[in-house]
């Protein structure tokens, strides 16, 4: 009977972790470049509880500053999407839309504007 019970525990504890390095790996890591033109990049990571995206476009050209959309955005992702928060809006609300990832490949409805089209496709730097 002993045994039988530490066999249980030791299942149950295999089984809960399997699911949880599942989640995990579900989510995207590292640095992921635009493959169109090659200038945006998307970078995912974890910072405590919060999921952060971070996009970098380049700078506008004259003054410096980063152009528009760019930045940390907190993400979820969502029943066959991303929820996504820019973070520098005063906006407070999460905006779905279209991803999916496909190796070391993902593609995203455009949620910043690029004059690439509505999906915009990056592939995995790292």
């Amino acid at each position: 009977m002993r045994y039988g019970l530490i066999l249980f525990l030791l299942v149950s504890l295999a089984c809960s972790k399997d699911n949880a390095d599942d989640l995990n790996s579900s989510l995207p890591k590292g640095k992921w470049i635009e493959t169109e033109i090659g200038m945006d990049t998307l970078s995912f990571e974890s910072l405590d509880t919060m999921e952060i995206m971070n996009l970098n476009r380049g700078t506008e050209t004259g003054d410096g500053l980063p152009q528009y959309k760019s930045g940390p955005y907190l993400y979820k992702l969502v029943d066959k999407g991303i929820a996504l928060k820019w973070m520098l809006s005063s906006d407070s609300d999460f905006n779905d839309y279209y991803f999916e990832r496909n190796g070391n490949s993902l593609k995203i409805g455009n949620f910043y504007g690029s004059t690439l089209g509505d999906f915009l496709t990056f592939e995995r730097l790292d």
